[in-house]
């Protein structure tokens, strides 16, 4: 009895947790069927989605960059396709694995790689690996797309430079986009990999020629390979810029000044229309756009002929004679001197315990200011300028636009020097001395230019009192041949000198050629008026030369500055290749046509 009624209550117990366990599973059944059931109906259309675009893919569609062309329509700067490697990031399960076949195929920077594949901010957009891949690698990697989970083949332009170093300092170079630059509001639509402007019209105009991305949406299965295309939006092209620049005048003033280190500026005075502006020694830009190992940029970098510095823009010299022109308009415009008034000059001038040379030893006896600018006497200047007074020369070197950019539309120009009492008690904690006067008179001492500043100096005398602003590109057109920018009203300011005095200056320029220091540039084809000046520099031997000018004397079209670093050859080199340079342009009428 007791044994049957034991087993009834555990047969009772058993049942309870049966039925227990069954309401547990029951209420478990029905969580999970409303989850289901808000998933389906609730959060149906996001999960689909979700879904979906796990197996979506944009594809960035690279724009052609606009091209850049000279005053006649010749190219300076296009395009060519290219192939590039690309991963998704996203689509590669073992990254190192990766790596190390693709390193089989292709030389790449093993870490340098896995880092920019890690840091990646889209991991489901291609990063750019390797540039200017060839055919054969092309074909390789596309028949062996299963071998390599992730790898994409992109097709995007390759920026050329038709002349490779013709020009190369003011069509400058494209390379891929820096972190520092990829913060900057101007660099809105880049990505990593990018090329961007990184020298000369290239960076300047870069929002003008850089264009706009397109993108393709494609379907992906799940090793990441294309199936179709859902939708397509074309990129639309960099705008076309003209410049001034005449590529033949170009060619010509690169072939005359040589393989000498220097610079050449020539332009419409009239204007400020740059027309050729050479600085040598110059580089290919080609070299960055295919990809420049770190290797060839620091070799490039700390060569010491510098040759990415664009010595007509950013080079600072003392002006030398050629300052002579200033200080004449200085003394005249103020009157501290008469055109007939005349100075001696016995090879020296002494300024206090000072003695300063002139450079004919012999000296030039008594002279008035005509044939002390035509022979370039220093000792007649020394006087003329302690006549005049620092602070007077400092005003007129301002008024001819020295002292200060030039505002041209290239990057980090030079502000060059006008020294005078408070820049050097400012700079130098020293006061101001007569000798410093003297220096400043002839263009030594603490006095800097760049052969820009000092082509607007001349200009100024060939224009007849105009200060103009030069610059370098001339319009922009869309792919329509619209004109969306155009520099179609240059600028110019009046410095307000005397016509008469500025008349007896270009008499005086005239002579400096037909019968003085500058006879060098002398030519059968046209009349030349300029300025030299030889430079002291550190290497007493090895001064640089100048030599201001333009063409022809009495009605000019073209004012050009040639300067000769560290000259080797004759005092007058600067003059020979400036009357080289005039002869063969006004000996081709047709070099001329383009201009105003």
């Amino acid at each position: 009895m007791l044994s049957k009624r034991y087993t009834s209550q555990e047969g009772e117990k058993l049942e309870r947790r049966v039925g227990l366990i069954a309401i547990v599973m029951v209420i478990c059944l029905a969580i999970l069927l409303v989850r289901v059931a808000w998933l389906q109906l609730v959060e149906g259309e996001r999960y689909f989605l979700l879904s979906k675009n796990s197996r979506l893919r944009l594809l960035p569609l690279s724009p052609t960059r606009g091209v850049i062309l000279d005053r006649k329509g010749k190219k300076l700067a296009g395009n060519e396709a290219r192939f590039s490697l690309a991963v998704v990031p996203s689509n590669v399960a073992e990254l190192d694995e990766l790596i190390n076949d693709l390193s089989k195929v292709v030389q790449l920077d093993k870490e340098g790689v896995r880092k920019k594949l890690l840091s990646a901010p889209n991991p489901f957009r291609p990063v750019s690996l390797k540039k200017n891949l060839g055919m054969s690698l092309v074909t390789f990697l596309l028949e062996r797309e299963e071998d390599f989970p992730g790898v994409v083949i992109v097709t995007d332009p390759l920026r050329t430079y038709p002349f490779a170093e013709t020009g190369s300092h003011l069509v400058g170079y494209v390379a891929e986009v820096s972190q520092k630059e990829l913060a900057l509001s101007s660099s809105f639509g880049v990505e990593m990999g990018d090329l961007v402007g990184k020298m000369g019209i290239e960076k300047v105009y870069n929002r003008y020629l850089q264009g706009e991305k397109g993108g393709r949406q494609i379907e992906v299965d799940a090793h990441g390979r294309p199936l179709r295309t859902i939708s397509e939006a074309d990129p639309l092209s960099g705008y076309d810029t003209y410049l001034t620049i005449d590529l033949e005048m170009q060619k010509v003033a690169e072939e005359e000044l040589g393989a000498r280190k220097g610079a050449v500026v020539i332009g419409d005075p009239h204007t400020g229309e740059i027309l050729a502006l050479v600085s040598h020694p110059s580089f290919n830009p080609g070299l960055f756009s295919r990809g420049l190992s770190r290797e060839k940029w620091e070799e490039l970098k700390n060569n010491p002929q510098d040759p990415l510095q664009n010595r007509a823009v950013r080079g600072e010299y003392p002006p030398a004679s050629t300052f002579k022109i200033v200080v004449a308009m200085a003394a005249l415009e103020t009157h501290r001197i008469g055109i007939k008034d005349t100075f001696f000059c016995p090879g020296y001038y002494q300024v206090g315990n000072r003695v300063f040379k002139c450079w004919n030893e012999y000296g030039h006896g008594r002279i008035a200011l005509r044939e002390a600018i035509i022979e370039s006497c220093d000792a007649y200047f020394y006087q003329l300028g302690l006549r005049v007074g620092v602070e007077k020369i400092a005003h007129f070197a301002n008024l001819f636009g020295m002292g200060e950019p030039t505002g041209i539309d290239l990057a980090s120009e030079t502000q060059g020097l006008v020294p005078t009492r408070a820049w050097k008690r400012e700079n130098r904690a020293d006061s101001w001395y007569h000798g410093d006067t003297a220096n400043l008179s002839i263009g030594q001492g603490y006095i800097l230019a760049s052969p820009l500043q000092m082509f607007r100096v001349i200009s100024a005398v060939a224009n007849g009192g105009y200060l103009i602003k030069p610059y370098l590109v001339k319009r922009i057109v869309d792919a329509h041949g619209k004109v969306v920018k155009e520099n179609s009203h240059p600028s110019r300011k009046k410095i307000g000198l005397s016509s008469s005095n500025l008349k007896f200056l270009q008499r005086s320029l005239a002579g400096v050629v037909s019968e003085g220091t500058g006879w060098r540039a002398r030519n059968e084809t046209v009349s030349i008026s300029g300025k030299t000046g030889t430079a002291q520099t550190s290497d007493e031997d090895r001064p640089h030369n100048w030599l201001l000018s333009y063409a022809p004397s009495d009605k000019p079209r073209l004012a050009a500055v040639v300067l000769v670093e560290n000259r080797e050859e004759d005092i007058s080199i600067a003059a020979q290749i400036s009357g080289r340079i005039f002869s063969r342009i006004f000996g081709e009428e047709d070099s001329l046509a383009s201009l105003r």
